[in-house]
């Protein structure tokens, strides 16, 4: 599959480092500045919002980073992974976005002994939540190091997941009484259509996730500390809960298929069965009328007493008919 470059857009560096007790932030500064602010602080995080080559060449000169990341970081469908670059982890993860239609976007993070360099696709708010979490000084944030900061980036993603999987499950749970009000309405079978499309998507996007995080619960390496390991094993666990949600509504939507597949065939069955004992009760109807309307002679039919005869004649077998049926059970 041939990757998806980046569109042209509107570039944007920000910093923001911090030591123990000293926050630092700076917006739309260079690469360059970016570089010089980790020599000085424990911890620096530079974001870069929707780069050009350009700067994408910056980061491989002054940072060092490896061509191969550098080139998936800059393509917007790449899949979660965790790869090593000598003294540098390159972690590719995604985020859901729900306008209109549901989907997901890249965010890319280099992972180094002092830094964090993430590089969006498009804004991600979880970040900013991050942001939020280091002016305040929160403690683990402020003594751990950029590994922490990394796990916090991935836990604030994975658990903004949630939301929107209790909203798509709003929308089954709707679509549910839908069909059972209504078994003929196409309407909500096309939507469980759509719904089922998002969730293959969604559950494609997202499962190399899971083995990405796998690899941070277990890599033994200088970058991750042991403590954050089993952090990264708490976001793990909170990735298996999505998947198995995404599982688990699946199978409901294609439960509720079947289930509308079956009511609609019911449907038509019983409209079948009504024509049916229409068509059948009035049958009688039709050949008395029939026998009547000839023109041949018939018996009785000159008769003053032959419309009464005809009459009586085509309400007896009516009612007999509709006896007979009611008796049977056919109706």
């Amino acid at each position: 599959m041939t990757a998806t470059l980046r569109a042209a857009g509107v570039v944007r560096v920000d910093v923001i480092a911090y030591s123990a007790t000293d926050v630092v932030e700076e917006t739309d500064v260079t690469v360059g500045r970016a570089r010089e602010l980790t020599e000085t602080y424990r911890v620096t995080w530079v974001n870069v919002v929707d780069p050009e080559p350009r700067v994408l060449g910056e980061l491989e000169a002054l940072f060092g980073f490896h061509p191969l990341a550098l080139e998936d970081a800059g393509h917007v469908d790449a899949a979660p992974k965790v790869e090593a670059y000598g003294d540098v982890l390159f972690v590719v993860t995604r985020t859901i976005v729900w306008t209109e239609e549901i989907a997901t976007d890249q965010l890319s993070l280099f992972l180094g002994k002092k830094f964090i360099i993430t590089i969006e696709d498009k804004v991600v708010p979880q970040l900013e939540d991050v942001r939020v979490k280091i002016r305040r000084r929160a403690p683990r944030v402020m003594k751990g190091g950029p590994d922490y900061l990394c796990y916090t980036i991935l836990d604030g993603i994975v658990d903004s997941y949630f939301p929107h999987l209790d909203r798509m499950e709003g929308i089954i749970n709707g679509l549910e009484g839908a069909l059972v009000e209504r078994p003929a309405d196409t309407r909500a079978l096309t939507e469980l259509h759509e719904i089922r499309s998002d969730l293959v998507h969604l559950r494609t996007a997202l499962r190399p996730q899971r083995d990405a995080l796998t690899t941070l619960a277990r890599l033994e390496v200088p970058l991750i500390r042991k403590e954050t390991r089993d952090y990264f094993r708490d976001v793990y666990d909170h990735m298996l809960s999505v998947l198995d949600s995404l599982d688990t509504y699946r199978e409901v939507v294609t439960s509720l298929m079947d289930l509308q597949a079956t009511l609609f065939s019911n449907n038509i069955n019983q409209i079948i069965k009504v024509l049916t004992i229409f068509f059948t009760v009035t049958l009688p109807l039709a050949i008395v009328t029939s026998a009547f309307g000839m023109n041949v002679y018939f018996p009785g039919k000159e008769e003053p007493l032959g419309l009464a005869l005809a009459l009586f004649l085509m309400l007896a077998t009516t009612l007999a008919t509709a006896w007979y049926m009611k008796r049977r059970g056919l109706w």
